[in-house]
């Protein structure tokens, strides 16, 4: 009897280990072709591996449905390996595997298991002691002995032969040691030289700390210029609206005359609240639409008023002055002129960047319309009130010693006609525009002097005016100027000027008695000409 079971063990044995090479061979096919379907592939594998084990005929092939996508799909590799284990172990016909308790085992396995951790599913062994004929299911076993793990890839929604990929972790950032803060006291110790400190760490903070001084010490200046513009604005506007306001009436004051016949000077209205500031006012100017608002001062040199207030105090901007050799309504006690006035009065004043003192002034040179709209200087002695329009004005060069020059500073009488009529007509040739305000010999004049950037610091602009005389209009010959068209510049100017000069034989109509007989002279020649061609 045992005899006859071994020889049907060994042809059962044969008969699975060549049906199990068939099912390798179909399963690695199917994986080849359909990597995707590998689980299936791998499920119908252990069907029918069951069945051979069993000793039964295999089922036809059945396509299972899809595993949800959190399941790991089976490896068809194990599954192979696991037939070889099989066929190795054909020679014992006393284990059997049933297919079904197989995937069950599996399915169960895959849902339990914890996505972190790989997933085993167990496969149980079957033993029995009977005939291959009478087969009984096998309590499943969980100890180590009777078990076979059959390992299961975490869900990733990939193909099973796809790598496994770990996420990167982000960088945990370091973090960064808190600095002790520093002192105000330290800082500005760090700021100076150290002990310690390289060659080149000593030099940057030198060169640093001559960079704030420099910085310092500019502010201050810029600081403290407009500072000053801003007080010397602030007294000087107090001191002439105290003027104006009681200069109402000087203007309609009678003229006082004495026994002889002599006109007697009384003092304005406004100037004697001047005179108790400082005794070394003698008028004031005004130019109607311009910042040129000031009293005029007058020393015994050209240099105090520079860089003094009418207060006393120091400033920049200065004061409006009369050349120390000028005479203007010098008066004595009882009223009558100590001497005459000068035939032209020169008053200096500082350019401001605001428009203070003669700031103002070189927009005549620089606006065509500028001269239109402002052609009257009023200007007010201790005594009298006065009014002059202006007829020329022009840039010269300060230091000028060529055959240009012009110090119409220098120029404060005329001693005849002629010497007079050679001064104005020169301005004549220098003016920035011609207008139609005549000149006759008697006419006082009336100088203007400022700085002016044109020629660098030895440019001077001059406005040049004569007395409006009694009874005339003050705009008469203002109101319809024109560019000059042969400007007489000085000679710095033509050096930087090359393609400009000045023609000395270009028309030009002169102010006096000369040009009084060319026009008699030219209307005679016209009437006659008319007269012969009638």
């Amino acid at each position: 009897m045992s005899d006859n079971y071994n020889e049907v063990s060994d042809a059962e044995a044969k008969r699975r280990a060549e049906r199990i090479n068939a099912i390798k061979k179909s399963v690695r096919a199917a994986s080849e072709e359909k990597p995707d379907s590998s689980e299936n592939a791998a499920l119908a594998a252990l069907a029918a591996l069951g069945d051979v084990t069993a000793g039964k005929t295999p089922a036809p092939e059945r396509r299972l449905a899809p595993k949800p996508v959190s399941q790991r799909p089976l490896d068809v590799n194990d599954i192979l390996r696991e037939l070889d284990g099989q066929n190795n172990a054909a020679d014992r016909p006393e284990t059997t595997v049933e297919a079904e308790d197989i995937i069950r085992s599996m399915d169960e396995s895959a849902a339990e298991a914890a996505p972190e951790k790989p997933v085993y599913r167990q496969v149980p062994v079957i033993s029995h002691e009977a005939s291959p004929q009478s087969v009984k299911k096998a309590p499943v076993h969980r100890d180590a002995e009777d078990t076979k793990l059959f390992k299961v890839n975490e869900p990733d929604n990939k193909t099973a032969d796809a790598p496994e990929t770990v996420p990167e972790q982000p960088e945990v950032p370091k973090k960064k040691k808190k600095k002790k803060k520093k002192s105000f006291k330290q800082r500005l110790r760090g700021l100076f030289p150290q002990k310690g400190d390289s060659v080149f760490e000593r030099i940057r903070k030198l060169l640093f700390l001559g960079a704030i001084v420099v910085i310092i010490v500019c502010g201050y200046i810029v600081a403290d210029y407009y500072i000053d513009l801003w007080r010397s604005k602030r007294e000087n506007d107090k001191v002439m609206s105290e003027y104006w306001d009681e200069a109402k009436e000087d203007s309609t004051r009678p003229t006082k005359v004495d026994a002889d016949n002599r006109k007697v000077y009384t003092l304005l209205s406004g100037a004697k609240e001047l005179l108790e500031k400082n005794s070394d006012v003698v008028g004031i100017i005004r130019i109607e639409g311009t910042p040129v608002n000031n009293p005029v001062m007058q020393a015994e040199d050209n240099k105090k008023y520079l860089k003094h207030k009418l207060s006393g105090r120091e400033s920049k901007a200065g004061e409006l002055f009369l050349d120390y050799r000028n005479h203007f309504d010098e008066v004595d006690d009882e009223g009558h002129l100590v001497c005459e006035n000068s035939d032209n009065l020169v008053i200096y004043g500082h350019e401001m960047n605001d428009g203070q003192m003669f700031g103002s002034l070189n927009k005549y040179r620089a606006y065509d319309y500028y001269y239109g709209e402002h052609p009257v200087i009023e200007l007010n002695s201790n005594y009298e009130q006065y009014k002059y329009k202006i007829f020329a004005f022009f840039v010269l060069d300060a230091d000028d010693d060529t055959e240009t020059k012009f110090d119409c500073w220098n120029t404060l009488d005329f001693d005849d006609e002629e010497e007079f009529y050679e001064f104005v007509n020169e301005a004549k040739r220098r003016t920035i525009r011609l207008n139609d305000v005549d000149m006759k010999y008697g006419d006082q004049i009336l100088t203007l002097s400022t700085c002016n950037g044109l020629l660098g610091d030895r440019s001077r602009l001059i406005i040049m005016a004569r007395m409006v005389r009694e009874g005339e209009d003050p705009l008469a010959g203002t109101q319809n100027s024109v560019p000059n068209p042969n400007i007489k510049w000085p000679t710095l100017y033509y050096k930087t000027r090359t393609n400009e000069k000045y023609d000395p034989d270009a028309d030009f109509v002169p102010y006096g008695p000369e040009s009084a007989s060319t026009a008699a002279k030219e209307a005679s020649t016209e009437t006659q000409t008319a007269s012969q061609e009638k």
